[in-house]
């Protein structure tokens, strides 16, 4: 089984065995209309359409699912973990997290989802 982590930089080395670097995509929290959104779907949303229209975002979104269905064929047994890290875990890694999950329910593998506590996603 494949289990989906998000992570933050500032709290260590995630306990994975695959780790993916996602800070280099825009952070959505810098963007006022995200950030003062009230509520807290609403806010989801924007965020995750903020981080879907950046560039590149798709391909790295497309590859890491391709190497968690790689593995997971190779090891069907075996559980385990791929985090995708930014810098404090909040935003842009969950928003990953849930695009790679979206993308291994289309290929009809098994995985869970498992976001930081510093997840506001």
């Amino acid at each position: 089984m494949i289990t989906l982590m998000s992570w933050g930089h500032k709290y260590g080395y995630p306990p994975a065995n695959f780790k993916f670097d996602v800070s280099y995509f825009k952070n959505p929290w810098r963007e006022k209309e995200i950030k003062d959104c009230p509520d807290k779907d609403e806010r989801k949303k924007k965020i995750m359409e903020f981080m879907k229209n950046q560039k590149g975002l798709e391909s790295v979104v497309m590859h890491i699912s391709e190497i968690a269905t790689l593995y997971n064929q190779l090891f069907p047994d075996e559980n385990m973990y791929f985090a995708i890290c930014c810098s404090a875990g909040e935003f842009r890694s969950p928003a990953i997290v849930e695009l790679v999950g979206q993308e291994l329910s289309k290929k009809k593998v098994r995985y869970a989802i498992s976001h930081s506590k510093e997840s506001l996603l």
